[in-house]
């Protein structure tokens, strides 16, 4: 059946092409009029109206062929309109090869319809027959009929109009192939249109299956998550009545291949013999029921049942087939998301086990990590951690200019400390210094650096703030003295400052500063703190 559509013309060619269509034998094509513009004052009518009206009831669309419109760019807000765009309207009964060369030689062109109501549209226009005859013959030479045969008054009506004016006329005949021939062009477009539009909306229902479909295979996917059984079988239920339309759907929940418990939104009295035969007699994964209209589907994973389907009353037998083959496709999925479900309980245990596991060799690797970086003694950095990190902001420093310091500190006569008391003694004197030695200042790196020797490295530090640095430590050495099982032992130490100036390039070179320094200060007597290049000469080793 073909498509019925709505033409609407400016109501001066109403007659014209309604005659044309009846020679054209076009069906289902309605003719409707919209007010002329062009000979109306502005403010009176717009063609808003013809453009954003939908097709009435009963038609397929609405064609509108628009020709004193300027603002027919904007598009109708309803799809189904469709705008033709004519540079004047009068270009429907013939083309610019007729018409332009007789408005070029002075001619003022009208038609039958517009002839109708010639003497309404010159008052509208604001014209008595004085003025009327002077706007007229003044851009104009004669008046022109364009004749397509379908008026026997517009003749008549043209020498009216003539005598009134002041005017000759004439008329030339034009007919309606014309008109035919682009009405003809004009629907047979339409209608092409209209067919793809159709096609469109079947690809676009077919885009939305496959939607559904892909709806339904990520929730195949969500599966997998869902470690209660009974939700898993929910979502199945859900699964299959989304890519089935049916709701009717039995679940049988198989254990060790008898029926467990069913899930039903109504379970009938024969589900369960039903479904315990379905499971016996199942050999190729499916079972037609005996009434065509659905099938059993067994839900299995690595050849054990762990449940089965009924789908029954499908909306579309016709079709039953193609739900079989996707179901099948899609049962061992499902078996598998059953199969998670069931040993979700030993995978929380397994889980567990191996968080436990991670979580000692996590401790175990700071542990490892503890004694690769530091002295197991004092706690303090080892020597190889110590020059590693000394390095980096060593040249950060020197990159940025910024100043750096290290200072040297050796534990006065320590050697009589260990051969007085013992070594356990001994040990017992360096952890407490390097308790103390740390609640100074905790943004520095401080280390041992060998024997009763440490080392300290002191970003953004200059000279002046070193040397008060290393005092504060020698002081916090001096204040008190350290309990030991032996008693308490009086504790000082030597300490030397280097910074980094011109000519420092690595780290080795200032911490060689700082000893020559440290030198210095054991030289000088002891408990005391000097500072490279202002204590200790360059020279001194």
């Amino acid at each position: 059946m073909a498509e019925t559509l709505c033409l609407r013309v400016c109501s001066h060619f109403r007659q014209d092409v309604e005659t044309a269509l009846a020679g054209l034998g076009e069906e289902g094509v309605r003719v409707q009029a919209y007010p002329a513009v062009c000979t109306l004052r502005p403010g009176r009518c717009n063609l808003a109206d013809a453009r954003e009206t939908p097709p009435p009831e009963g038609s397929d669309g609405a064609l509108v062929l628009l020709g004193c419109d300027a603002e027919t760019r904007a598009a109708p807000p309803d799809p189904r309109v469709h705008l033709v765009k004519l540079d004047h309207c009068i270009h429907l009964l013939a083309g610019s090869d007729v018409l332009e060369p007789e408005i070029q030689g002075g001619a003022y062109l009208v038609t039958a319809g517009w002839l109708k109501q010639w003497r309404e549209h010159l008052r509208g226009m604001g014209f008595d027959r004085e003025t009327a005859g002077e706007f007229f013959r003044e851009c104009t030479r004669e008046l022109l009929l364009l004749d397509t045969g379908s008026d026997a008054h517009a003749l008549g009506e043209l020498e009216a109009l003539a005598g009134y004016l002041g005017l000759p006329c004439r008329s030339r005949y034009v007919g309606l192939d014309y008109l035919r021939l682009f009405l003809s062009g004009a629907i047979a477009k339409w209608r092409n249109l209209a067919a793809e539009a159709k096609t469109q909306e079947v690809l676009a229902q077919a885009n939305r299956k496959v939607a559904d479909y892909a709806m339904a295979f990520d929730l195949l996917v969500r599966l997998s998550h869902i470690t209660d059984e009974e939700a898993t079988i929910a979502a199945i239920q859900e699964l299959f009545a989304m890519l089935f339309g049916c709701t009717n759907l039995v679940y049988a929940q198989v254990e060790e291949g008898r029926v467990k418990e069913i899930f039903a939104a109504e379970e009938r009295p024969r589900d369960r013999l039903d479904l315990q035969q379905a499971i016996d007699a199942l050999h190729e994964g499916y079972l037609i029921m005996p009434s065509g209209n659905g099938f059993f589907l067994r839900i299995d994973y690595k050849d054990a049942v762990l449940g089965l389907i009924l789908v029954r009353e499908i909306p579309f037998p016709a079709y039953r087939d193609q739900y079989l083959n996707l179901g099948l496709a899609i049962s061992n999925l499902c078996g598998l998301a059953i199969s998670n479900a069931r040993t979700f309980v030993k995978l929380q245990e397994t889980e567990q086990n191996l968080r436990r596991e991670r979580d000692i060799n996590s401790r175990l690797f700071q542990q490892v990590r503890a004694l690769a970086d530091t002295d197991p003694l004092t706690e303090l950095l080892n020597r190889r951690r110590f020059s590693e990190l000394a390095e980096v902001e060593f040249d950060r420093a020197k990159r940025y200019s910024n100043p750096i310091a290290v200072i040297m500190i050796d534990i006065d006569h320590f050697k009589q400390v260990n051969d007085t008391y013992g070594h356990g003694v001994g040990d017992q004197v360096l952890k407490a210094i390097a308790e103390r030695l740390r609640a100074v200042r905790v943004s520095d790196l401080l280390a041992r650096y060998g024997g009763e020797e440490l080392v300290a490295l002191c970003p953004e530090t200059n000279a002046q703030e070193a040397e008060r640095l290393a005092e504060r430590l020698r002081l916090a050495l001096l204040e008190r003295d350290i309990e030991t099982t032996e008693g308490p032992i009086p504790i000082t130490a030597s300490l030397g400052v280097a910074t980094r100036e011109r000519g420092v390039e690595n780290l080795g070179a200032l911490v060689d500063r700082a000893d020559q320094a440290l030198y210095a200060a054991k030289s000088a007597g002891r408990n005391c703190v000097r500072v490279y290049g202002r204590d200790a000469a360059p020279s001194e080793p």
